[in-house]
């Protein structure tokens, strides 16, 4: 029995991490969990809010009784600790679980290291302190995407590559899965990386509405039908619930430890852009996407479309473009061997997209994705 510390308990992925282990671990006493705050009662405060939106309301009381903040930051030295907290919080924990990340696409690169580099950084020392008495494990979470610019399959062994990165994020994740692997080959390190993470696929439930939300908002709103990519592009998606089913799965016991899984839908579960798009059509009604070459778009049609689209629309369309039309042009293929050799035995495996792709758009719409709470 031991106290898992873990981070990024307020992110979306995060809270469902932190119910699981809660709920299904008889081997976990308590949550350390590094939050941001002003003081203790804040950070309880962030705490509750986050852990509500995935549990139901009569078992919050009971698992937060189960959870410590860890007042700190991920960009400083022993996560912002003096030497006395850093050494006792070592202590507790034989297992340390660095979740938090800064996904967003648009970030300054530097800011991005500064994020998902160094506060791996920070972990580690956290989890080399740990390993002086007994760290038992020390997962980590990634991102398939690592993969950059690659449009092969990708194997889960497999990291190093020079094909570029569709932007900051991806990038960033790649240097700090890199500098695991050189700096932290010693400790009991096991590597997890998701593809896109959608809602809950029982309930469509999720707080971010970026990566496949944004031209399905676009879309439902009547603004933009045009796909700037090619419709045979595969999109790998998975929902949240899977995904950390498969996380706390997989780190029961040590019998996983040292393995990279592809959290994925992978190249038999994934669906094209044209099959999403019409699931897209079918429930929210409208024309027929077009689909158009991304050099073609952005030499010629962009400057002409910047003309006669203003205001917000504009700039969602823009941005949103920016950063997300990457993704249509062309993706890697995650293979997912050993992920599902894992899992199988266990009952954990990813649900086919199209029967939950409904449940996500319906939860979009619901909310005005993400704008408002949702209805009952």
């Amino acid at each position: 029995m031991g106290d898992v510390f873990i981070t990024g308990v307020t992110g979306f992925l995060g809270r469902h991490l932190a119910a699981r282990l809660l709920r299904n671990r008889d081997d976990v006493d308590r949550l350390q969990c590094l939050v941001r705050c002003d003081d203790d009662e804040h950070g309880r405060k962030r705490l509750r809010r986050s852990l509500s939106r995935a549990v139901a309301e009569a078992d919050l009381d009971g698992l937060m009784e189960r959870m410590d903040v860890v007042r700190g930051d991920l960009t400083l030295p022993q996560l912002g600790l003096d030497d006395d907290a850093f050494a006792a919080l070592a202590a507790r924990c034989d297992v340390v679980l660095h979740s938090a990340a800064d996904v967003r696409f648009n970030q300054d690169l530097q800011d991005a290291r500064d994020r998902n580099v160094q506060g791996t950084a920070r972990v580690t020392e956290l989890a080399r302190e740990a390993a002086r008495t007994g760290l038992r494990r020390f997962d980590w979470v990634g991102t398939a995407f690592v993969a950059g610019l690659r449009r092969d399959r990708v194997g889960e062994d497999e990291l190093t590559h020079e094909a570029g990165w569709k932007n900051s994020y991806e990038q960033s994740k790649y240097e700090a899965e890199s500098w695991l692997r050189e700096h932290a080959a010693d400790l009991p390190l096991t590597v997890y990386r998701p593809s896109i993470i959608v809602g809950e696929s029982t309930t469509g439930a999720t707080s971010n509405f970026g990566m496949l939300y944004w031209p399905v908002q676009i879309y439902a709103r009547g603004w933009w039908r045009t796909i700037v990519g090619d419709a045979s592009t595969v999109v790998d998606v998975v929902p949240v619930d899977y995904v950390a089913d498969a996380i706390e799965a997989l780190g029961r016991g040590t019998e996983h430890v040292g393995g990279t899984f592809h959290l994925a839908a992978g190249p038999e579960g994934s669906l094209t852009i044209e099959q999403i798009a019409a699931v897209v059509r079918v429930f929210f009604g409208g024309k027929p996407p077009r689909y158009v070459d991304p050099d073609f778009f952005m030499t010629w049609v962009r400057p002409v479309a910047d003309l006669f689209i203003w205001g917000k629309k504009r700039r969602v369309i823009r941005e949103g473009g920016t950063f997300f039309i990457p993704y249509f042009s062309g993706n890697p293929l995650f293979d997912t061997t050993k992920a599902s050799a894992a899992l199988e035995p266990l009952g954990v495996r990813p649900p086919k997209v199209e029967e939950y792709l409904s449940t996500i758009f319906e939860y979009a719409r619901s909310t005005d994705f993400g704008r408002r709470a949702v209805e009952g």
